[in-house]
C-alpha cells in the first residue's frame, strides 16, 4: 500500500489499483480492496483539515456562525474556503428549536440543511488528481453540544495511475455514492465521535504494461465507521478490514485473526 496513484477526479468515487487480465465483472484483488481503502482514506482527512471529516466538522461550526480556520462567509448563507487545493463550498439553511429560520445562522440554531459542494486539485502522500464532490446533509441536535448529521454525497473519478514498483500503468472510471447514517460532531473539540457512512462503489478499470492490456468492471461495498478515539474501521465487501486515522486519512490494513 505504499504506491501513489495519481487521479483526475471529476465526482462521486473511489480508487483502485490493478490486477491481471480479467472480465467486467471479475471479483476485486487483494490489491484492488488496499487500493480501494488507500483512497477512502484519502477522502475521508487531509492534514490541513479537509476531506469528509474536515466538512463535517466545518458545517457543523458554521451552522452556529462560528469561524473554521480557511473557511470565510462568502454570502447570506454562503461559505466557503480552501485547503489542500480544493474548495469546500456550503450554502447552508438554519433554523432555531421551534423550526424558525434564521439569517444569519447564530448560536441559537438547532438544525441545518447544507449542500456541500468540493472541487479542484488535491494532493497527499497516496493521491494527486482533480476532484469535484457534490451532497446534501441534515444537521440535527445542534444546541445538544453533539450534532448529529444524516444524509447523502456522490463523487466520481476519472484516475490514472502510475505504478512505482511495476512496469504498468491503468486508467479507471470509477464512482460511489455515500449514505450519512447518524455521524456525530462533538463542537467544542471538534471531532468526530461515531456513525457510519456506507458506500457503493463502481469500478472500471483499463491496465497497461509492456506484455499486455486488461480491462475489469466490478462493484465493491465499503462501510466506515468511526470512533471516538480518533479512529474509523473501514470494511469493504464484508471482510476486507483497514483502520482510518480521522486526522489524517492514513490507512493501515487492520490484521487477520487465525
Amino acid at each position: 500500500m505504499g504506491a501513489k496513484r495519481k487521479f483526475m477526479l471529476v465526482g462521486c468515487a473511489a480508487l483502485v489499483s490493478f490486477g491481471g487480465g480479467c472480465s467486467d465483472t471479475d471479483t476485486p484483488s487483494e490489491d484492488d480492496y488496499d487500493s480501494v481503502a488507500q483512497a477512502l482514506g484519502s477522502v475521508t482527512a487531509t492534514a490541513d483539515g479537509g476531506g469528509e471529516v474536515g466538512s463535517l466538522i466545518d458545517v457543523s461550526a458554521i451552522a452556529t456562525g462560528s469561524d473554521r480556520i480557511g473557511i470565510e462567509v462568502k454570502a447570506s448563507g454562503a461559505w466557503g474556503g480552501t485547503r489542500a487545493g480544493l474548495t469546500y463550498d456550503y450554502d447552508v439553511s438554519c433554523s432555531d428549536a421551534d423550526g424558525k429560520p434564521l439569517n444569519p445562522c447564530s448560536n441559537a440554531t438547532d438544525s441545518a440543511s447544507v449542500d456541500v459542494k468540493w472541487s479542484g486539485e488535491l494532493t497527499t502522500p497516496v493521491i494527486s488528481g482533480t476532484v469535484s464532490r457534490t451532497g446534501m446533509i441534515e444537521l440535527s441536535d445542534i444546541q445538544s453540544g453533539t450534532v448529529t448529521i444524516d444524509g447523502q454525497g456522490t463523487l466520481t473519478v476519472d484516475a490514472h495511475f502510475d505504478a512505482v514498483l511495476r512496469d504498468a500503468t491503468a486508467d479507471y472510471h470509477l464512482s460511489y455514492t455515500a449514505d450519512y447514517g447518524g455521524l456525530r460532531v462533538q463542537r467544542a473539540a471538534a471531532k468526530v465521535l461515531g456513525g457510519t457512512i456506507s458506500y457503493a462503489l463502481d469500478v472500471e478499470r483499463q491496465a497497461t504494461n509492456r506484455a499486455r492490456e486488461s480491462s475489469a468492471h466490478f462493484e465493491i461495498d465499503a462501510e466506515l465507521v468511526f470512533a471516538a478515539d480518533g479512529t474509523a474501521k473501514l470494511t469493504l465487501d464484508g471482510d476486507h478490514q483497514y483502520t482510518v486515522d480521522a486526522s489524517s486519512g492514513a490507512v493501515a490494513k487492520a490484521a487477520t485473526t487465525p
